[in-house]
């Protein structure tokens, strides 16, 4: 009977221990996801970039910009949802608290936002697990690109002043805003993000664009 008792005994505090662990984990966890919500995002370089085969790198090292009938084509892919981009994203991260403690976020799935003046643009989601440190990141990721919708119909105002943009040769950077809404792992399941969070505006891109 007391060897039962003592068996009980030693069963409930190693139990305990597993509860306080795992407490210990999820609240640190969510320590963490607080303070990635809340840090600020910044876009610092885009490498890399490839739409549907074409080298964008390339374009910009040649100091050409697309022809014709190539932005005719990537029009058409956007609109049918065809177009692919390949890149490799510098995005540097800033906690607005620090600790002593390293802090990592894992992402399983990004959702992202192109806005110009206001209006939904271009978006699309990246399938690919990510962690985020703070500091500078360096992400490769590849993603559709599609246009944005509302109530099953695509939405064509931000793609048609973005085109506008573009077709002036202009600084866009004033004019365009990226968001990502972020699915984070943790303990109980992968969690999206309520609401997109702004990131600061880009600037590699823009150098092609002014071509």
């Amino acid at each position: 009977m007391y060897d039962n008792l003592l068996k009980m005994k030693r069963l409930s505090n190693v139990a305990l221990l597993l509860i306080l662990l795992v407490a210990g984990l999820s609240c640190r966890q969510a320590q963490d996801i607080k303070a990635f919500t809340e840090a600020k995002y910044s876009l610092r370089s885009v490498k890399d970039i490839k739409l549907n085969g074409i080298d964008v790198e390339e374009r910009i090292q040649q100091r050409r910009g697309f022809s014709n009938e190539e932005r005719d084509s990537l029009l058409t892919a956007v609109t049918s949802n065809s177009l692919e981009l390949g890149a490799t994203l510098a995005l540097h991260v800033t906690l607005q608290e620090q600790s002593e403690e390293k802090r990592n976020l894992t992402i399983t799935r990004l959702k992202w936002l192109l806005e110009v003046e206001g209006e939904d643009a271009l978006t699309g989601t990246i399938e690919e697990t990510m962690v985020l440190q703070e500091g500078l990141n360096s992400l490769p990721i590849s993603t559709p690109v599609g246009l944005p919708s509302h109530e099953n119909l695509p939405k064509y105002t931000g793609l048609s002043r973005l085109i506008t943009l573009l077709g002036q040769r202009t600084d866009i950077r004033e004019h365009v805003t990226l968001k990502i809404k972020p699915t984070i792992k943790t303990p109980v399941g992968n969690i999206e993000s309520p609401a997109f969070i702004t990131v600061s505006k880009p600037s590699s891109l823009v150098a092609f664009f002014k071509q």
